[in-house]
């Protein structure tokens, strides 16, 4: 702070401090001591216990920003750039130094070089200058220069300046100005430049990262939606239904319906997953404790499914247990499996009773309705049917989820899959 107060004495014209002839702090700066150059310089500048010396100051001020005193570049700068006392006046000589000092972080260093570099008053003018000097500021921490440059880059300041507008060079800074600084604009467009498939800027991860950026911290709307349309379009429905229904409430109209239907479809199918796994359970133990015909029939009778009824008829075969099958289970095999191994496990089974009905049951009598007349002939009911395996809700697809590449899918997928965070073992990542 007091090195800040010695800066601001050099314009305003301190006098001196004390009437001796040599710098209180030469000694210490001559022997490394950054700090002490900076204010041996600026003894020198104001005339302070020394006779004043602007280049002798200049010397002193370009030794501390050597050893990392952003005050002594920027300082330096200013002095040489208004060629101030005994100094001869070079503008580009001191836009260097206070370019140095820009670098380092020193606010005051980038707003002077900068000024310079976009101003074509000065003979230091150089757009592209001023880029390059903006993004060493903002990767330095200094806001300003992230947000100028993101500026010129976009839209070249609304026209001002369009020989500087870049898409990659105005995704670096959009990236900077949002991650150091939550700036809404800088997430905007990093979200905008990198989301859009059909930009030369595409990147699927940072596009959902500051889609969800702005989504989640910054509650836009239009964002949550995107977020929303590329979570249905690689099969993640809770986490799609989950940002569409924030779209809605963060005032996206569009998205509320959207938001209903897949809401609708996840409930659903975690009430049809509950069953099937109940009915798994209601197969799978029985067939670890050997009673092979009640898994069969639990398959066949309670769940209703082909696909548990063709793992324990399978799985009954395999341990030559067919005789533990019932003989309506039998039939409803053959109704269900007109081709195929659980076919012949069943026909060779029935065969071996003497039924008479092998190969013929659910094939040769398979005109519309005698099948289970059939079935209704021997057992007074109709035949055992099983299930189509999957919620009948289908919700409509998303337009932009219909039309997105399947090379597209894959990229955004893999990028939910690697972000930190996410659900590695979900369905969708393996």
């Amino acid at each position: 702070m007091f090195r800040k107060w010695l800066v601001l004495g050099i314009w305003l014209g301190f006098g001196s401090l004390a009437s001796a002839q040599v710098s209180a702090s030469e000694n210490a700066c001559n022997t490394g001591d950054a700090e002490a150059c900076f204010y041996t310089g600026a003894e020198y500048a104001q005339g302070s216990g020394v006779a004043e010396d602007k280049q002798k100051a200049v010397t002193y001020f370009l030794k501390a920003c050597d050893m990392g005193v952003p005050d002594g570049c920027s300082t330096s700068g200013i002095l040489v750039s208004l060629g101030e006392g005994n100094l001869e006046k070079d503008v580009f000589k001191g836009v260097d130094y206070l370019e140095r000092a820009c670098g380092m972080g020193h606010v005051d260093g980038c707003s002077r070089a900068i000024g310079h570099r976009i101003s074509d008053t000065s003979p230091a003018f150089d757009l592209q200058k001023a880029v390059e000097v903006a993004k060493a500021g903002c990767a330095a921490g200094v806001e300003n220069p992230c947000y100028w440059g993101l500026d010129w880059s976009w839209d070249g300041k609304k026209g001002e300046y369009p020989s500087l507008i870049d898409m990659p060079t105005a995704g670096w800074f959009a990236e900077e100005a949002c991650n150091q600084f939550h700036d809404m604009m800088g997430c905007d467009v990093a979200a905008r430049l990198y989301a859009d498939p059909d930009a030369a800027t595409f990147d699927a991860e940072k596009g959902l990262t500051y889609s969800m950026i702005r989504c989640d911290e910054q509650k836009a709307g239009a964002h949550c939606r995107n977020v929303g349309g590329v979570y249905l379009s690689i099969e993640e429905y809770e986490l799609g239904a989950l940002y569409m229904r924030r779209a809605c409430d963060f005032g996206h109209a569009d998205a509320c319906q959207t938001a209903t239907d897949w809401e609708t479809y996840n409930r659903e199918m975690a009430e049809y997953e509950a069953k099937m796994a109940a009915y798994r359970q209601m197969v799978d133990t029985p067939l670890s404790q050997g009673r092979y015909g009640d898994a069969v029939s639990a398959a066949i009778n309670s769940a209703g499914s082909k696909d548990l009824a063709e793992k324990a008829i399978l799985a009954t075969r395999s341990a030559g247990r067919m005789s533990d099958i019932s003989t309506n289970d039998l039939y409803a095999a053959a109704l269900w499996f007109p081709t195929g191994p659980v076919r012949a496990a069943a026909d060779a089974e029935l065969a071996a009773r003497g039924t008479g009905l092998e190969g013929t049951f659910g094939t040769g009598t398979n005109a519309p309705g005698m099948a289970d007349a059939r079935w209704r002939e021997l057992y007074g009911t109709s035949a055992p049917s099983y299930s189509s395996g999957s919620s009948s809700f289908k919700p409509a697809p998303m337009k932009s989820a219909s039309q997105i590449s399947a090379e597209t899918r894959e990229k955004y997928r893999w990028a939910h899959c690697t972000m930190k965070g996410s659900n590695t073992s979900a369905t969708v990542c393996q």
